[in-house]
């Protein structure tokens, strides 16, 4: 590098990318974040229709780390994220039950929120492929899919799903055999507003791997709108043998589960769904997240840690503690 700044460059502005962006800005360090989609946020996102807002991806998260409980503190004060107080259910057969206690959070009017906080005084450049990275003399060079130089830097942090990970860390061959190992499965995700409420008795219900293994009134979460808006996850099973449905059938296909499992409902004025490539862990890696200190690369994501989001954040701190370490 051309001067004493250290650089690092980050793949993915996920919540396990901002985190550590967020983090590594915190102490000093110049942060370049990449990301294919059209914003910041991965799977913590939020589909706009009108005044409907759906998190159709990520639908809450919980806290146990010390450390993240009292970050999210300071995100309660800042009014970006707020406890949902809704009634969650747990359905096994014919039986519900209550969910078990926890403190959920998501983000105020929509868990695109979160993200959107985290990537403000960031160099986020979205719309931006990485394809592939190149380490010499100590400098990591990131290229774009047409070949052009995305930028150099001094360390590198690939925070993508694991599938896509594998690829970008075949210059560090310890690292990608980790990510190979780690499976994720896909989700169709549905997206409805109704004429009317359904009157179900409760605002999120799990339902294990059945064709549906999730279902959330999201209207009843802070910050939305009144109208009756739902968002319907598919479980992995029934993802993988409807894979290839276009939007417009999986979005009919899901109504037709929720009303085979809950019976007639009122009319749809709006359906959309989404089909996420990678949502579900197996196989986490162990330690949080991954590192090669010698050549100043590592991995971080839900994938690295539990498969949640308070994982992906506390995988996001702990892949810049390494580099700050190394620093």
């Amino acid at each position: 590098m051309t001067d004493d700044t250290y650089r690092v460059g980050i793949i993915g502005a996920g919540l396990a990318g901002l985190m550590a962006g967020r983090t590594l800005r915190d102490s000093g360090i110049a942060v370049t974040l990449f990301d294919k989609g059209r914003r910041p946020g991965g799977r913590a996102n939020t589909r706009e229709h009108g005044p409907h807002r759906f998190d159709h991806g990520a639908q809450f998260f919980t806290v146990r780390d010390p450390a993240l409980r009292e970050i999210t503190e300071s995100w309660i004060a800042a009014g970006i994220v707020e406890e949902w107080t809704g009634s969650l259910v747990r359905i096994q057969g014919e039986e519900i039950g209550p969910a078990k206690p926890s403190i959920r959070y998501v983000g105020v009017g929509g868990m695109i929120t979160l993200p959107s906080y985290l990537a403000q005084e960031l160099d986020v450049r979205t719309d931006t492929r990485v394809e592939s990275l190149d380490l010499e003399d100590s400098t990591w060079t990131l290229f774009a899919d047409d070949g052009s130089v995305l930028g150099r830097f001094d360390a590198v942090l690939v925070a993508v799903p694991a599938p896509q990970a594998v690829s970008l860390l075949s210059p560090v061959p310890e690292l990608q055999s980790e990510a190979a190992r780690v499976e994720m499965a896909p989700c169709w995700a549905g997206m409805y507003v109704f004429e009317r409420p359904l009157g179900l008795g409760f605002d999120g219900a799990f339902l294990g791997n059945n064709p549906l293994s999730w279902i959330a009134r999201d209207s009843s979460k802070p910050g939305r709108s009144d109208v009756e808006a739902w968002v319907l996850h598919a479980g992995p099973d029934w993802t993988r043998a409807n894979l290839e449905m276009d939007r417009v059938e999986a979005a009919g296909a899901l109504l037709r589960e929720f009303r085979n499992r809950f019976g007639p409902l009122p009319k749809v004025t709006f359906q959309r769904a989404h089909r996420w490539s990678f949502a579900l862990v197996s196989g986490p890696a162990p330690g949080g997240a991954l590192f090669d200190a010698a050549r100043a690369i590592g991995a971080c994501g839900d994938w690295c840690n539990a498969g949640r989001i308070e994982g992906a954040l506390s995988s996001g701190m702990a892949a810049a503690e390494r580099v700050l370490n190394r620093t």
